[in-house]
């Protein structure tokens, strides 16, 4: 029915090992259990075929032995993550600058080797690194610089907000904290890895040569690093769906791949020496891109090309895709869970699974160009892969994405050939940088322009997530792909069973059924909020002023583009600043503020309503105790919001959303829930539990995980 590939079943099983030891701890190696009545129910049949049940059994051991190996990997690498101690304190620090990155009006420096020493004088060496964001004028920083100064410490945890914190994992980034320029001391450090010199050389002979907007592009499609980029021209990539060229994968590997290889079977070199001179080359680009898991893949996979081609072998794609996965996963574990790994493998699976099918048929049609089938085969079979990981990871997916890969890539990469072949050569001649380079970045200038002047965010399906129904999804695929050796009525009956099966789950998923109200709780590093939802109202509170991207990300998921109703639960200073914030991301209808305060109402596109009694937002009872502390009555439940202490006089409630848990505020209002955002022992909070979402019914409150 399926054709056997052991090597994608050993990757499978250590992925599920690793997943297992995330979700249940210990208790994933008691899933070897589910192995035994499989393993017998195959012994047996081959014992009534007369067939030998050996190579079952030995095959057996080794799926079950590399999902040990996976299950332990990962708790591994967590345990060495939380090695380092836990501080969250003023510290004096000293570190040397490995990346640098720009956000906004602050610059984001990575920090090793660090030397921490407390407020009690005790000095700390920990392996990991720290993020350090800068504010100010900080152009003299460069990379191998030695900062010193102090700030207020902070500790990444392993799991925050619900899910795995792998960016830091990944990375090695245990502590982060934020200084002024003026309070830091910069000197010079020691000589820069190699790597590091080789990305240091790109950007600077890059910057130097052109304008910052198009060397920030084309420094981020030599090396995967974005930091540099403009965040609204980032952001209109990322709406058009395009941003992967951003991400050093199969394009760009396959790119250098090509040209080295076609050079060296021109110069008529032999195989044995040409494998080893691509790779090399290959993987010395790899590291200067941080082997990023994508370009890991990639280099696997056209490892696994070139073997087969010197040995004579027929290649195999899943099992080369297989293979890299594994690779991938042996060097860290916490990469099954990094977006740019899934999507990586689910764009490089979907191609095979779905491509040459789908290419296929679309070969059919008589009046379709053969080149052009298979270009729409493989952009839409990697479409239809990563479209549900996008869905829950970044809240929308572009509807032009299918489009704009088919018209935008083919010339991006021919782009991108140029200026990776120039960039070496004005890398190593500086002087001649500008006049090596023009070319390359004119033509880089006109292949971007579109894109940088549509406006495609508003072209985007948003406004639900898949969670576990994304696995339906990919059986579905699977099951309509060439891969299942089913004849059409078997096929046609399971794929209808799926498709149903599918969409009740994403009802149940994204549907508040038999509730009349829903409220949800949302945090992370970038803010905190509740949004309210009754029939067709939309209100939105904020404990301070968010983060920009973060409450963009949180509008495409829960898809709301206009806000009905607007309260800041913070002081008149930063509600002043946090307005503008929401502005940008969707319209707003009324600000509430509390009468009295010293708010400085200067917006002219949004009404601001001063209130010193009860009030309505939309059809909710509304009532503000302090500035910082707000009464609801939704549907009957009793909500008190509180965004910091208060000294006011609080009325018993059914629901307490504050940030931090207190005794004095428990005391003053005796709540019969309480939702935190911070980490909270014995608690409930969004730090610990992710997203939550409150359904009420007659006055009662149930609280689930979103």
């Amino acid at each position: 029915m399926i054709n056997f590939r052991p090597v994608f079943f050993v990757s499978l099983s250590f992925g599920l090992g690793i997943f297992l030891s995330f979700a249940v701890g210990f208790h994933a190696y008691w899933a070897l259990l589910a192995l035994l009545p499989v393993a017998a129910a195959v012994i047996i049949y081959r014992l009534k075929t007369k067939k030998s049940s050996l190579g079952v059994l030995l095959f057996a051991a080794v799926l079950c032995a590399f999902y040990c190996v996976g299950a332990f990997s990962f708790t591994v690498r967590i345990s060495a993550f939380e090695n380092d101690p836990v501080l969250a304190e003023s510290c004096v620090f000293t570190g040397e600058v490995t990346e640098i990155g720009d956000a906004d009006y602050r610059r984001i420096l990575t920090l090793s080797d660090l030397e921490l020493v407390t407020e009690e004088g005790k000095t700390l060496r920990p392996n990991s690194k720290m993020t350090l964001y800068v504010y100010g004028d900080s152009k003299d920083i460069r990379i191998g610089s030695i900062v010193r100064g102090q700030s207020e410490i902070q500790t990444y945890d392993a799991i925050a907000y619900g899910r795995l914190n792998t960016s830091a994992i990944l990375s090695g980034v245990r502590y982060r904290a934020s200084a002024d320029i003026e309070d830091l001391s910069v000197t010079e450090g020691h000589a820069l890895p190699v790597f590091s010199a080789v990305r240091s050389r790109f950007r600077e002979v890059l910057f130097s040569s052109t304008d910052s907007g198009t060397a920030s592009i084309a420094y981020a499609m030599l090396v995967g690093d974005s930091g540099y980029m403009d965040g609204d021209v980032l952001q209109n990539f990322r709406y058009g769906g395009i941003a992967h060229i951003f991400a050093v994968s199969g394009l760009h590997i396959g790119v250098i791949y090509g040209l080295l290889y076609g050079l060296l079977r021109r110069l008529q070199v032999k195989g044995y020496v040409r494998l080893p001179v691509v790779f090399a080359a290959l993987l010395f680009y790899c590291g200067v891109c941080g082997f990023s898991p994508s370009s890991v893949r990639a280099l696997v996979m056209c490892t696994v090309l070139m073997i087969a081609d010197a040995a004579g072998y027929a290649y195999d794609r899943l099992n080369s895709v297989s293979a890299a996965s594994l690779v991938v996963l042996a060097i860290n574990p916490v990469y099954l869970f990094s977006v740019g790994f899934q999507l990586s493998v689910a764009a490089a699976a979907g191609i095979i699974v779905l491509g040459g099918h789908l290419g296929r048929l679309l070969a059919r049609v008589k009046f379709l160009p053969r080149k052009f089938s298979s270009a729409l085969s493989v952009a839409f079979s990697a479409q239809v892969c990563t479209f549900p990981i996008l869905i829950d990871c970044f809240g929308y997916v572009s509807a032009l994405s299918l489009v704009l890969n088919l018209l935008f890539i083919p010339v991006i990469s021919a782009v991108y050939s140029l200026i990776f072949l120039f960039t070496i050569f004005a890398a190593i001649v500086p002087a001649a940088g500008t006049v090596l380079l023009y070319v390359p970045c004119l033509l880089l200038q006109v292949a971007v322009t579109p894109v940088m002047m549509a406006d495609f965010g508003v072209l985007l399906i948003s406004g639900f997530t898949f969670g576990g129904a994304a696995v339906l999804w990919y059986l579905l695929v699977f099951l309509i792909s060439d891969k299942v050796n089913l004849k059409i009525i078997p096929k046609v009956t399971g794929s209808t069973a799926l498709c149903i099966a599918l969409t009740v789950c994403m009802v149940l998923q994204n549907a508040a059924i038999g509730y009349s109200a829903v409220a949800t709780v949302h945090a992370d590093y970038g803010g905190e909020a509740m949004i309210l939802r009754r029939e067709e109202d939309v209100s939105l509170v904020l404990f301070g002023s968010p983060d920009p991207s973060y409450l963009e990300r949180l509008f495409l998921r829960e898809g709301i583009s206009a806000v009905d109703a607007l309260i800041v639960l913070a002081p008149p200073r930063e509600v002043n600043t946090a307005i503008p914030v929401v502005l940008e991301c969707a319209e707003v209808g009324a600000v509430y503020v509390r009468e009295g305060t010293e708010f400085e109402d200067t917006f002219q596109t949004v009404e601001v309503i001063e209130t010193d009694g009860f009030f309505y937002l939309g059809a909710t009872p509304a009532l503000f105790m302090d500035d910082a502390v707000l009464y609801v009555n939704f549907l009957g439940a009793d909500i008190l919001l509180c965004g910091e202490e208060t000294q006011a006089r609080l009325p018993r409630c059914d629901l307490l959303v504050a940030p931090s848990w207190s005794q004095a505020l428990a005391d003053a209002c005796s709540p019969s829930g309480e939702i935190y955002f911070e980490k909270t022992e014995g608690k409930l909070s969004v730090y610990s539990a992710g997203d939550l979402q409150l359904r009420v019914k007659n006055g009662i409150i149930d609280v689930v995980a979103e």
